[in-house]
């Protein structure tokens, strides 16, 4: 047969196997039996994917590429013509703050991950419900487009505007969806994809031996036995069948054709925070989210109602760390009341009168603290003249081994208290950040704007500066939040012809992910 003729044979061949392949795909009949609304138009309409690995920083990808643990990955940058990006996450290091980068275009909209609100004078944390709705109500005001729009957002903490929102903080779960189907629905759902829960199932009971391995190991290294317990499901939970659950979200979206598709993978972050950031226990839930990403891509190469791209990007990386308080023998809270005392200012505030400032005597003066990470907020009910500040971050930098304290001295200037002296910020950045710092002068800079914030505290106290051992505030051994290299250092892993745009660095933000979006 002349090979012109095959060819043309090869073509309605081709067409009925997508046609086949199509009437038998779970996911489009899914979407029918939860009647499910999808994206009409023509398939050459330009789709998104975006994958989030949480937490995950450049220098610990190129460790798990080198090692073989993500050889999808690998497969994308050596065979599919991707290409990988340092991606600053902007300060503070977080979730919330790149992600109210990436969807709405504000930076630095958060001073920390916990913090106390100027408003309503409560301390929060980002992962709570109301919390999180309240910001984002906020950042739908005050930013611009949301970019997930008319799409879904899967594990996020922001939805970004997206038509549909599930197991972020303000829509937790498939509820609605589920609940809205009848008991056949749920049936079929669960039937079409037995395969995946049945490997969920089996990736679960592993995962859990591994917990449990972990657990007595750590117990056994002096770990709180409590907190070690509690987090065993955590783990399972947040590890395996989390991610399981986006991946089969996702699928579904993309054979509905929704525009854009955002998910976020959180297990190696939690596995870094318990266990550090180049754990062998961190490390291997990467193998599990590389599967996941295969499993996407292979979905949306295959896609009928768009012509999808998938991007893969960390929002921030992590740090290695040593708790605080299981180096001190006590708590942040602590080191603060007792230079409080110290000083002479505990049971005081500051009282304007005819000869001045003065400290008046008042019992219940005490200051609060919000430090979950290794960026503290230190509050005062009242004013505190500049002096006590000066002398209450000496303090806490010279006597209880804090790393740096900084606070506002002038609009746009910021001092760092450190036993190396005092920096002035954002001039001496490279005393505190180090003159290798891949950030340099956008995390100086940055550094001044955190602690402007409105909702950040008169005192700023780092568990990293340059030339010191890093420490966190919180019961962890991998932390972020802070300015430090890897803390800060994410990225991208994007087509080399993704339309990035003109920009005056060599990395990418999230601002500049959110314009090529």
């Amino acid at each position: 047969m002349p090979r012109s003729a095959a060819i043309a044979m090869l073509g309605p061949i081709e067409t009925l196997w997508r046609r086949l392949r199509r009437g038998l795909s779970r996911s489009i009949w899914l979407s029918r039996l939860l009647r499910l609304p999808v994206s009409e138009g023509s398939p050459t309409r330009p789709g998104l994917v975006l994958v989030q690995v949480d937490g995950l920083a450049q220098p610990q990808l190129a460790r798990a590429l080198e090692r073989g643990e993500m050889p999808f990955l690998k497969r994308l940058l050596e065979r599919e013509h991707y290409a990988v990006h340092a991606h600053y996450s902007g300060l503070p290091s977080t979730t919330p703050a790149v992600q109210a980068e990436l969807f709405y275009g504000r930076k630095g909209t958060v001073p920390a991950f916990s913090f106390r609100e100027r408003e309503s004078r409560q301390v929060v944390r980002m992962y709570e419900t109301e919390a999180a709705t309240r910001m984002e109500a906020q950042h739908a005001a005050e930013g611009g487009e949301p970019l997930l729009a008319g799409g879904s957002a899967y594990a996020d903490n922001f939805t970004g505007g997206a038509a549909e929102s599930h197991f972020c903080p303000s829509s937790m779960g498939w509820g609605p969806i589920l609940r809205a189907a009848n008991p056949v629905v749920v049936g079929a759902f669960v039937l079409s994809n037995l395969y995946s829960f049945l490997r969920v199932g089996a990736l679960m009971v592993l995962e859990f031996g591994l917990a449990l391995y972990d657990f007595f190991r750590g117990v056994n290294h002096g770990q709180d036995l409590l907190k070690e317990l509690k987090f065993v499901p955590t783990r399972v939970g947040i590890s395996i069948l989390l991610r399981e659950l986006c991946v089969i979200g996702g699928k579904i979206d993309i054979s509905r054709g929704l525009p854009i598709i955002h998910m976020n993978f959180l297990g190696y972050d939690e596995q870094a925070h318990r266990r550090g950031p180049g754990s062998l226990f961190a490390h291997w839930t990467l193998q599990g989210i590389d599967d996941a990403i295969a499993r996407l891509w292979r979905a949306a190469s295959r896609a009928e109602r768009r012509h999808y791209e998938v991007w893969i990007y960390s929002d921030h990386g992590q740090l290695g760390v040593q708790p605080y308080e299981q180096l001190r023998g006590y708590s942040l809270e602590t080191a603060v009341e007792s230079a409080f005392e110290k000083i002479g200012a505990a049971g005081h505030r500051v009282r304007p009168n005819d000869a001045g400032v003065s400290l008046e005597l008042e019992e219940d003066w005490h200051p609060v603290v919000a430090a979950l990470g290794p960026v503290g907020h230190i509050y005062f009910p009242q004013h505190l003249a500049g002096a006590d500040r000066a002398a209450l971050a000496r303090e806490l930098v010279h006597a209880h081994g804090v790393p740096a304290v900084l606070t506002v001295t002038a609009p746009g200037r910021v001092r760092a208290y450190t036993t190396d002296g005092e920096i002035e910020l954002p001039d001496e950045r490279a005393a505190l950040l180090g003159a290798e710092h891949p950030f340099l002068d956008v995390a100086g800079e940055e550094l001044v704007t955190l602690c402007e914030h409105p909702d950040a505290g008169e005192l700023v106290a780092l568990g990293w500066r340059a030339g010191a051992s890093p420490i966190t505030f919180a019961a962890e051994n991998g932390a972020h939040a802070g300015a430090a290299p890897d803390e800060t250092n994410g990225f991208a892993v994007l087509p080399r012809d993704a339309p990035l745009p003109a920009r005056d660095h060599d990395y990418l933000r999230p601002l500049d992910l959110r314009e090529a979006a």
